[in-house]
């Protein structure tokens, strides 16, 4: 595994477009088995039983709209709409009938708490399909927020002092400071979900009572995370065969363009009112070079695969604390991931078929255009 120089925007450009241009050719002879979740009903993120996992499906009009893109690119896309959908045509296909390669990609997580996302990456490894996504232990360890932030603290990732409460307590009986002001998330879910104005507290001596009431509301165990001021910010990262890089930060703000600052960025925020924009991270070089570098640590640290994002509120002094690990970025316009490659000059069918050539190229599906040796032959 090797790391590219972080400052060389350029050649990661270029080693791009090269792989996009090898993935459109290729594509007709390509599947791609596009596996999702569709959401039906109220959109909401907690029920009476906890967080309510339909809130990280996809509408029809938008899944519609991740198929016909990854069409546009000239492949054969057979979707899926659960993983069960898929585990019976994979049962019933060994491949050897259609000459034509074949790798699966998922965005579905069918069922509820720790763990659901290992369930296709795990089948895929068992069966020797090729998938664009994290492995099994990966896709569950980035979405078990307590379990994450231990890891990348202890290869010298930034991370907000974080401790986890659940039904017997706090865990290792580890309990957050008196007058801390912290904020209160689920450990297992992504997205914002469980997230509200109510979310941020400060630590008082009533504050088990609060967290009790928080872990019946989420139906499973909550973090509890020193809370930072300051920009949100989105870094993409991504394996280029054995190569990882960063790709230019990206600050997520309210529509207005004001940061969020004091408050976190909410479930509502995000996906009921749409109070949310994103843009270029303006900052000193040497800064964008220390928050790119922490994104790729993260991403290694966290055995992560194919593509991701870390995320990072960066406070008034500059510092840049870890606080969410995302391994599967929604393939759609109006994120982290389509504004950095719109900052490279790529559109998001190009972003498409970059990350369908990174899948491509680690189960050696195309010959690559040795991107190692390009991202790394120096300054």
């Amino acid at each position: 595994m090797t790391n590219a120089p972080i400052g060389d925007i350029f050649r990661l450009s270029q080693v791009i477009r090269s792989l996009v241009n090898e993935v459109l050719a290729v594509a007709e002879g390509t599947r791609l088995l596009f596996v999702t979740n569709i959401r039906t009903g109220e959109f909401t993120d907690l029920g009476p039983d906890g967080v309510m996992n339909t809130a990280q499906y996809y509408t029809r009009r938008q899944a519609d709209e991740m198929v016909r893109s990854f069409r546009e690119l000239g492949l054969t896309v057979e979707p899926f709409f659960s993983e069960e959908e898929l585990f019976r045509a994979l049962l019933h296909d060994d491949g050897d009938s259609d000459p034509r390669r074949r790798i699966v990609y998922t965005t579905a997580e069918g069922g509820s708490g720790a763990g659901r996302r290992a369930l296709i990456p795990a089948m895929c490894n068992l069966l020797g399909v090729p998938s664009l996504n994290c492995g099994a232990h990966a896709a569950t360890l980035v979405r078990h927020k307590f379990h994450a932030y231990s890891v990348l603290r202890r290869v010298g990732v930034r991370i907000p002092e974080t401790r986890q409460f659940g039904t017997s307590g706090w865990v290792g009986g580890l309990r957050p400071a008196l007058g801390s002001r912290v904020i209160v998330k689920p450990v297992y879910e992504s997205m914002g979900i469980g997230v509200d104005d109510d979310s941020v507290q400060v630590v008082d001596t009533d504050f088990e009572t609060y967290m009790a009431s928080k872990v019946r509301k989420f139906g499973q165990p909550a973090i509890v995370q020193e809370f930072v001021s300051g920009e949100e910010v989105g870094v993409p990262v991504a394996r280029i065969g054995t190569t990882t890089v960063a790709l230019p930060p990206i600050i997520q703000r309210r529509a207005n363009g004001e940061m969020y600052d004091q408050h976190p960025k909410t479930f509502r925020d995000e996906h009921i009112e749409r109070d949310l924009s994103h843009a270029p991270f303006q900052a000193p070089r040497a800064q964008l070079v220390a928050l790119r570098t922490a994104a790729v640590l993260a991403f290694d640290s966290l055995e992560m695969k194919g593509v991701g994002r870390i995320d990072f509120r960066v406070d008034r002094d500059g510092r840049a604390w870890a606080f969410d690990t995302n391994g599967e970025p929604p393939p759609l316009s109006r994120t982290c991931w389509s504004e950095a490659m719109k900052q490279l000059d790529f559109t998001l069918q190009d972003l498409l078929a970059f990350w369908v050539g990174i899948g491509l190229l680690e189960h050696q599906l195309i010959s690559g255009v040795g991107p190692e040796r390009q991202l790394t032959a120096g300054e």
